[in-house]
């Protein structure tokens, strides 16, 4: 026991010798100078200042920015449900605001369209060939006003929408009703609704309906 007691006393003197030498080590520095807060220039002060006097505020302003981001969202999702075709200011135009006088659908492509139609409603399949005038119109808004369609917008949202002219506007509607009460409430298109569908077309696409 005593020789290993001696020998923790020699590992212990030379730990304590070479914490002396590493103390006088002037090549050393043990001492640091304290943190000295670096002043901000002149310019910055009025704005630290400002800083400063709303930090107390800053949680609620936080929670503000949240809830009106969160409001701005909500209300962008709302307007995409009811088709509205929400534009930045900078964006609008007066040409997809309001369609031109000049414009209509081409005749000669409408004719054929009815002929077609009317192919299909001699074989009595009343309800495609509503269909298909329904879809050419809807490809008519589309050409004329690219950016007022979207695929959010139904039939109905269409025919609702104030920026078609309004005897274009009307022509549609009656065409969007008959394919509607044949696709919801399953009422066949039959003779008269077809014929009906044809005479709003017409109205859509030949008797300035877009003037």
């Amino acid at each position: 026991m005593e020789g290993s007691d001696a020998a923790l006393e020699e590992v212990a003197e030379g730990l304590a010798q070479a914490h002396r030498q590493l103390l006088t080590d002037d090549s050393i520095q043990f001492t640091l100078p304290a943190y000295q807060q670096p002043k901000p220039p002149e310019w910055l002060v009025p704005l630290a200042d400002i800083l400063q006097w709303l930090a107390p505020y800053m949680v609620y302003m936080f929670w503000v920015a949240v809830i009106a981001g969160v409001a701005v969202i909500l209300a962008l999702v709302i307007f995409e449900l009811k088709g509205v075709a929400w534009r930045f200011p900078w964006r609008r135009t007066a040409r997809t605001a309001e369609p031109e006088e000049s414009w209509r659908p081409d005749a000669a492509a409408a004719r054929i369209l009815l002929s077609e139609a009317d192919a299909l409603a001699a074989r009595g399949d009343y309800d495609e060939a509503v269909h298909l005038l329904l879809r050419r119109s809807v490809e008519d808004i589309s050409d004329r006003m690219p950016s007022f369609l979207r695929p959010s917008l139904t039939a109905r949202d269409i025919a609702g929408a104030t920026l078609l002219p309004e005897m274009a506007r009307s022509a549609f509607a009656e065409m969007a009703r008959t394919v509607e009460a044949a696709l919801f409430a399953r009422t066949p298109v039959g003779a008269e609704g077809w014929h009906r569908a044809r005479e709003a077309y017409e109205r859509f696409a030949f008797k300035g309906a877009w003037a």
